[in-house]
């Protein structure tokens, strides 16, 4: 299970270095970001682009076997794309007020005192805000246009690096961080059909996501 602090402690360490993150749909931070309204809406979004246009999905959008995702920047080849920038609840404030409430939590653990440990404290705000923008790019493993359905395999992706840190990486208090960039890719898959018109996500019996 991936902890938002893991990813944090890499970015920040003084050796820190260039690190892929692959976190499939029974991860702890995939299933958080499943329940952000930023990634509904953008999935939302996906769905009807797919109900509304499924020749082109059939010819354009198919999952490919040979694909990896990778430490670049780079833009999923044969995948629908939708990017979300800057989404509500990613400000400056917000992160700051969820960064220092980890930060504190972190130091009351290492603190010595007769008892249990005190758990780090990792926000839901701790963990959106640390993805800020984002792309989810999504092919089908399988498309059946006349019977209206299809199993769909999302893909979300952030890079945390300098850049996407802004402002905040020249300050003091970071001189000595080594703040390499940490590519982050969130997998999960799910079947649809919107023969009613209307797009349903239809139950799994089993975990699938994969490549």
């Amino acid at each position: 299970m991936t902890a938002i602090g893991d990813i944090l402690q890499e970015f920040f360490s003084p050796i820190s270095s260039e690190t892929l993150w692959l976190m499939p749909e029974t991860d702890d931070y995939t299933v958080r970001v499943r329940k952000w309204d930023p990634v509904i809406q953008s999935v939302g979004r996906t769905k009807f682009n797919l109900s509304s246009d499924c020749a082109k999905w059939s010819r354009d959008y198919v999952s490919s076997s040979t694909w990896k995702p990778t430490m670049t920047d780079s833009p999923k080849p044969g995948a629908f794309r939708d990017f979300v920038a800057s989404p509500p609840g990613t400000d400056p404030e917000t992160c700051k007020s969820a960064f220092i409430i980890y930060v504190k939590s972190m130091a009351a653990n290492k603190l010595p005192f007769v008892g249990p440990l005190i758990p780090v404290e990792q926000t839901d705000n701790l963990y959106t805000c640390s993805i800020g923008s984002f792309n989810i790019y999504t092919t089908v493993d399988s498309i059946d246009c006349g019977a209206k359905t299809a199993t769909m395999n999302f893909w979300m992706y952030n890079a945390m690096s300098v850049t996407s840190f802004g402002q905040f990486a020249s300050h003091p208090v970071f001189k000595l961080c080594g703040m390499k960039t940490q590519f982050m890719w969130w997998n999960w898959v799910e079947d649809v059909n919107w023969s009613t018109g209307i797009v349903k996500t239809l139950p799994r019996s089993a975990v699938a996501s994969g490549w």
